[in-house]
């Protein structure tokens, strides 16, 4: 029976609050399964306590639900294998289900292989989000949901679900550096099967193989530009006060999949936590409580490797291991397809198996990867580090959030539940904290360098740089290794086996690797597998460098944020607004030397639009188009799209130097004519473009740059990551300007404390809290933002009622 406190019809259908009391310990009802009370605080930032983890869910799920219903929903349909049978049949969602089949099984089966393995409160959160979430649709009613962009009024695919359901979408959660990723579900659905002929001609084939633009364009696939950050733990040493302060800026999707949602989270006694949620999640992701505040940046370790398995001659099914022949084993997969007239009709799908995981066929990045046999005789299988990743995320999650200080929040890391992030934190006692601290198999460097040989594997870590790596499937030497100390069975690198680092100073990162997250301590001689994104004494990405480069300038107060050295709360702030272009700041003077020449003539409203710029993207600079779009063709040409950085030992004026890697390279080589050529062209294309978009050269940001809500079109300042802007935002030019973000500047939060019990915090969640059109937290976060402000956080509960908006609200089932 669902119940609100009071029994008044009126306030039952208007959902209001059934109490003016703010002491949750009197009013939280005890007697039913289901238990929570709502609060929501200003622009709509639910505050949710309950007694226990099943009200603490049904609680969070019903108010995220009434912000976001149908983005969850979308997901959970999609995570259950059913996709096509609720929503119709497509290629996409066919393939979709056939994996998420494949990697789940039945539900009774993931219910007992994974679901019942977790710890009671994991099980208990989910099963309480679950009920929130079917609450919501029960009282709403398909017919009144949201309308718009992710609104599902009257959709087939909506249903109440249940909590299994619910796991497979955080399972897939945790897949999304792995299996999940676009080039391995294209790759794990493309295998026809014995008999499928390899490309002809061997000998030109390997030649052309081994020139191949197109593993380079699949590698860079793995690194969405929608997927990154920036975070800044500070320490004692860094500070004016003395206490930690912590910068956290995910640059996530604004909305759908892998998007952000605030609220805070209370069980009295045991688990108070605020922050940001991903989408749908039943925990906070990134956040902070009384003593503690963390973040993450998106990492680009390996998540997974593929084995070459060299096939029987006589029997294609079978492949060689430490000189037997061992069996590969079939399973089809069986959906249910939603035809046009309403029907179903059946498909299937067959999946091969080895030992090692399932077979893949990666012809849709390289065609001479085609083939059972390959034009070398072998086969590629997968094998995924994060399959049981998602179940311990939540379990992980929880344990640093009850952390007080960094050694409880170290100690929680070891559950290795994080799939794909760095883990960076500060307490109030002024640690700081860096760990590489996530699902990496355990591969050491001896084999590495051992098992990744033959013809097809060296090739693929070579055009991948690293990215991709194919070891020996013969060879048991070449199998995971086993780290006593990781979860038992992952055969992952243990947490204290990772790279890592606690100071008193500072620590940053910016979606590079380990190497330089202690700018002045690099970390090193760690195996390539842990951080092929700007490993050990490569180049690395502007905004990498910009970013240290400013808290050096602000340690010795050269920044002009404030004449004082080090950080407090109020300039760590205005550091993550100060959108500067370090790309610009690093060649311009050598652009307006070749605009000053006779060839640049052509191109002279460019040069002019480029003169009067400040180098900034805020929303009145005028220029920064002009400079984004040259830096654009300049990558284009010459960039390593993955490694993110433009690498050329023609276009560089200073090279890479390892011995100086934030401030090299640097300049352009004004020398060689053939940059003069290059700066031009890039400039005439750059103009070309934007007056094909119909912007003009000189427009200010505030016109160019626009997230459009309903009618109202919000400036958006912050710009390019790629251009070495710290306040990244990702959007491509299209007819008007950059028109409607879809990543970047996401969940930010700047957290610190004084002598009080409760930490000062200030976030901004850039697309705001709803995706419902008609909601009055559907723009206004976007407008604080456009406008360089910030929602001051009430963690403590006189802070929550002095700031509550409406009334409380009381549910129970």
């Amino acid at each position: 029976m669902l119940r609100f406190t009071c029994l008044a019809v009126a306030a039952v259908l208007t959902l209001s609050a059934c109490s003016d009391s703010n002491d949750s310990s009197d009013i939280l009802i005890n007697s039913a399964e289901f238990s929570a009370e709502i609060r929501r605080t200003d622009f709509g930032i639910p505050h949710i306590t309950a007694n226990d983890w099943k009200g603490l869910g049904y609680g969070h799920g019903y108010a995220y639900a009434q912000d976001n219903y149908c983005v969850l929903m979308r997901l959970v349909a999609e995570s259950s294998g059913r996709s096509s049978e609720l929503m119709g049949e497509t290629t996409a969602r066919n393939q979709a289900d056939f994996l998420q089949r494949f990697i789940n099984g039945e539900k009774e089966s993931f219910k007992e292989m994974v679901v019942d393995q977790l710890p009671q409160f994991a099980i208990d959160v989910a099963e309480g989000y679950t009920a929130g979430m079917n609450r919501y649709l029960r009282e709403t009613g398909v017919e009144n949901l949201p309308e718009g962009d992710w609104g599902c009024r009257n959709e087939p695919w909506v249903f109440e679900f249940d909590s299994i359901d619910y796991w497979m979408y955080l399972r897939k959660v945790a897949l999304r550096g792995s299996s999940d990723q676009g080039i391995f579900r294209n790759a794990l659905l493309s295998v026809e099967g014995p008999g499928n002929p390899a490309p002809q001609a061997e000998g030109a084939g390997m030649t052309l193989l081994a020139d191949s633009d197109a593993l380079r364009r699949a590698a860079e696939l793995l690194r969405s530009p929608s997927q990154g950050s920036n975070a800044l733990a500070l320490g004692r040493d860094a500070t004016k006060n003395g206490s930690g302060l912590l910068l956290g800026n995910p640059h996530q999707p604004w909305f759908g999949d892998g998007a952000w949602y605030q609220s805070q989270l209370t069980i009295p006694g045991e688990y108070n936590v605020a922050g940001a949620s991903l989408h749908g999640t039943p925990i906070i992701g990134i956040g902070f409580n009384k003593d503690l505040a963390w973040t993450h940046t998106v990492s680009f370790a390996n998540r997974f490797s593929l084995y070459e398995l060299k096939l029987n001659p006589d029997n294609p099914l079978q492949y060689d291991y430490d000189g037997e022949w061992r069996d590969i084993e079939q399973q089809t997969i069986e959906i249910l397809a939603k035809q046009e007239d309403g029907s179903m009709a059946t498909r299937s799908y067959t999946f091969y198996t080895s030992q090692y995981g399932p077979v893949i066929n990666l012809k849709n990045e390289e065609p001479l990867l085609d083939g059972w046999p390959m034009i070398n005789g072998s086969i590629l299988a997968f094998r995924d580090a994060n399959l049981d990743t998602g179940p311990r995320l939540v379990e992980q999650w929880v344990a640093k959030a009850q952390a007080t200080d960094l050694d409880g929040y170290i100690d929680a890391l070891a559950t290795i539940g994080n799939p794909v992030f760095h883990e960076l934190a500060a307490d109030r006692h002024g640690d700081a904290f860096y760990g590489e601290i996530s699902a990496i198999p355990f591969i050491t460097q001896e084999q590495l360098d051992t098992c990744v040989n033959g013809l097809i594997g060296p090739l693929l870590a070579e055009l991948t740089t690293n990215v991709i790596v194919s070891l020996d499937g013969s060879d048991p030497f070449c199998e995971w290794g086993t780290d006593p100390d990781a979860p038992a069975g992952s055969n992952l690198y243990s947490s204290g086996k990772l790279p890592q680092i606690r100071t008193t100073d500072y620590v940053g990162n910016s979606n590079n690797g380990y190497w330089l997250s202690d700018a002045n301590n690099p970390l090193e001689g760690f195996p390539t597998i842990m951080g092929p994104l700007g490993y050990e004494g490569t180049q690395q990405f502007l905004r990498t460098r910009i970013g240290h480069l400013m808290v050096a300038e602000r340690k010795a107060a050269t920044d002009g944020l404030d004449p004082e050295p080090l950080f407090d709360f109020d300039n760590l702030k205005a550091f993550m607004y100060s959108n500067r272009v370090y790309g610009a700041e690093i060649v311009m003077d050598d652009i307006m030397t070749i605009c000053n020449t006779e060839a640049a003539e052509p191109v002279l409203p460019a040069c002019t639009a480029l003169a009067g710029w400040d180098k900034k993207v805020e929303l009145d600079s005028r220029g920064a188009q002009v400079f984004l779009e040259f830096w654009r063709v300049i990558r284009d040409e010459l960039g390593n799209s993955f490694q993110n950085i433009v690498q050329s030992d023609e276009f560089w004026r200073v090279d890479f130097d390892a011995e100086d890697p934030l401030n090299t390279p640097a300049g352009i080589d004004t020398t060689l004519p053939a940059n003069h050529a290059r700066v031009i062209s890039a400039l005439q294309t750059a103009s070309n473009r934007l007056m094909e978009a119909n912007v003009a050269l000189d427009a200010a940001w505030r016109d160019v740059q626009v997230l459009e809500r309903n009618d109202e079109r919000v400036p958006i300042h912050g710009g390019a990551g790629t251009a070495g802007i710290y306040g990244a935002i990702s959007v491509s030019l299209k007819e008007g300007g950059y028109i409607n973000p879809g990543s970047g500047n996401s969940y930010i939060q700047v957290v610190t404390w004084d002598d009080s019990d409760c930490p000062i915090a200030d976030v901004i969640l850039v697309p705001s809290q709803s995706t419902d059109p008609t909601s009055p937290y559907f723009a206004d976060q976007t407008r604080l933002y456009s406008n360089k402000e910030w929602v001051r956080w009430p963690f403590c509960e006189e802070q929550i009622a002095q700031q509550q908006i409406g009334e409380t609200l009381l549910i129970e089932e």
